[in-house]
């Protein structure tokens, strides 16, 4: 079990000085106390590393006093075999493990589960064909908002503020052409939490044309007016 060190507060990730002290007193590798900013970022993770076994037993040992205020670091562990990577939501970050290879195979021999294992991973890249994507990942959608805009909306930012309410929510966007931004979710939960934020989205109001609610039990309707009203 792999063992890496995060931050779970919206403060920056940072050590206090009884951290960065605590840390020096058996680490050969020594962080410079007369400069805050080597407990920081720069300092640690990208000197030192999340993995660094003395950084986790200053951790360990000291607990929240390792912190500074505002920062709340934490040991996290990754499972023998996979590979992560850190997502962060209001600086709280998290651990998303990867797929191992034998994952990763039978993913590939099922085109329904490939899709929305991208789809979570933000990996659809839609200015390539997005054509391609579109038809099979909507398909293996229970939840979808086709989003229409006016001619003189700034598309690149339309899709901007989607964007960050599908990666706040867990959606994915499956289609984007033209004036139309479509995203989705197999989770109502997930879909319904986008559809709130949705309504708060104030840069995008002037432009939104039309906003089609869709789920495969309940059809398909218009769900304009909720959204300009803040839903």
């Amino acid at each position: 079990m792999k063992q890496i060190v995060i931050n779970e507060s919206y403060g920056a990730f940072t050590l206090s000085e009884e951290g960065a002290k605590y840390y020096n007193s058996f680490s050969p590798i020594k962080l410079s106390i007369d400069n805050p900013r080597a407990w920081g970022v720069n300092g640690v993770i990208y000197y030192l590393g999340r993995d660094d076994p003395n950084l986790i037993k200053t951790i360990t040992d000291l607990k929240e006093k390792a912190a500074a205020p505002d920062c709340k670091l934490k040991i996290a562990e990754v499972p023998d075999g996979y590979n992560y990577r850190i997502e962060e939501y209001d600086g709280l970050e998290h651990v998303v493990l990867l797929p191992r290879e034998d994952e990763i195979r039978k993913l590939c021999a099922n085109p329904d589960a490939l899709i929305e294992y991208l789809r979570r991973s933000d990996c659809f890249d839609l200015n390539e064909e997005p054509e391609l994507l579109a038809p099979p990942a909507r398909k293996a959608m229970d939840y979808t908002m086709e989003l229409t805009f006016s001619p003189d909306a700034n598309m690149e930012e339309m899709l901007g503020c989607i964007r960050e309410v599908c990666l706040k929510s867990g959606c994915g966007i499956i289609k984007y052409e033209d004036n139309t931004i479509i995203y989705g979710a197999t989770e109502f939960e997930k879909y319904a939490v986008a559809y709130v934020r949705l309504g708060y989205v104030e840069e995008i109001k002037p432009y939104l044309v039309e906003a089609i609610w869709f789920d495969k039990k309940e059809g398909a309707e218009s769900c304009l007016e909720n959204i300009l009203k803040e839903v």
